[in-house]
């Protein structure tokens, strides 16, 4: 069937202003697209076009898929693949609290992105209710006869749960010192990855270029979110990636909230040195790597641009 390129153009022309088609369109061109054809596309279109979901990669999933739905020995496998790092000194959490400064409402409407601290830390139990409510373990799912799995308080495509949580505790406590940490979300626990020293904080702001915009080392905490690929991409192959990285970001949008919640402040922050982070962390940046950092601390009370009417509006 020939294409009907003056029905093409009014319909163009009468949804998109200016947009009709002249010369015709050439479908060898759009063909080409559509089978992902690029000669000359940057990764990050070619990324994009080759994990959508379409018919192919559905029946090249299902074969996958089917082990990871069916199979309860991979859905014990599943539930037993997030790393806890045994032998590191372990550190229970206490009970998250149950009430907040404000609502979930009220929280939506606060929620900033704010880059001046006091320089303050954040005692043992305001930590563990920010993890717990951002990414802790928050009921059971049965997943096989005899096979339970742990919901989080975030989404994530098969609950594989790739996005691990570190964090640089910058400002210690009374009973929370520097130093970077592991969060089991299952435990509501802590595993001492390295103990801090005077230089700590600087070589975690050494991480970030900052350009002025924030001082790391005012903040309470800093966090790095990893990708486990494997762990999603084992069954749902390249589009598996696209899943950790949203991921990170329903993690992050948790994050900024329960903090708001709480009174504190906080910040996804983008320019992080990702090969020094991978480093810092411990992982190999191939199969875990840094895909998400940030800061969350007390806010500088000299500053307003922790409220919604003045300061960042970002």
């Amino acid at each position: 069937m020939d294409l009907d390129t003056d029905a093409l153009n009014r319909l163009m022309s009468s949804a998109y202003d200016r947009r009709s088609t002249d010369p015709a369109p050439d479908r060898t061109h759009l063909d080409a697209f559509r089978r992902k054809e690029f000669s000359e596309a940057d990764l990050a279109e070619t990324f994009h076009e080759n994990t959508k979901y379409t018919e192919h990669t559905d029946r090249s999933d299902q074969s996958t898929m089917s082990h990871f739905v069916h199979d309860e020995t991979m859905q014990y496998a599943v539930s037993k693949a997030p790393p806890e790092y045994e032998g590191r000194e372990r550190i229970d959490l206490p009970a998250p609290s149950e009430t907040f400064d404000v609502d979930l409402s009220e929280a939506v409407r606060r929620r900033r992105t704010v880059r001046s601290y006091s320089g303050d830390g954040l005692s043992l139990d305001r930590l563990s209710t920010l993890l717990y409510y951002s990414c802790g373990a928050t009921g059971r799912i049965s997943a096989a006869d005899g096979v339970e799995n742990l919901g989080r308080a975030y989404p994530s495509g098969g609950g594989l749960y790739p996005v691990e949580i570190y964090f640089a505790v910058l400002n210690g406590g009374d009973d929370l010192d520097e130093g970077l940490y592991y969060y089991v979300p299952d435990d509501h626990a802590l595993r001492v990855l390295e103990r801090g020293d005077d230089e700590f904080a600087d070589e975690v702001a050494a991480l970030f270029a900052t350009g002025g915009l924030l001082d790391p080392t005012d903040a309470a905490v800093a966090f790095a979110l990893t990708g486990a690929f494997w762990r999603s991409k084992a069954k749902y192959g390249p589009r598996g990636y696209r899943f950790a990285l949203q991921e990170s970001g329903h993690v992050v949008q948790n994050v900024q909230l329960v903090a708001t919640a709480m009174g504190l402040a906080s910040a996804p922050f983008a320019a992080a040195r990702e090969n020094e982070v991978n480093d810092f962390l411990g992982v190999d940046g191939v199969d875990e790597a840094a895909i998400y950092t940030g800061f969350v601390g007390v806010p500088d009370a000299r500053r307003a641009d922790h409220f919604p009417e003045g300061g960042s509006r970002r």
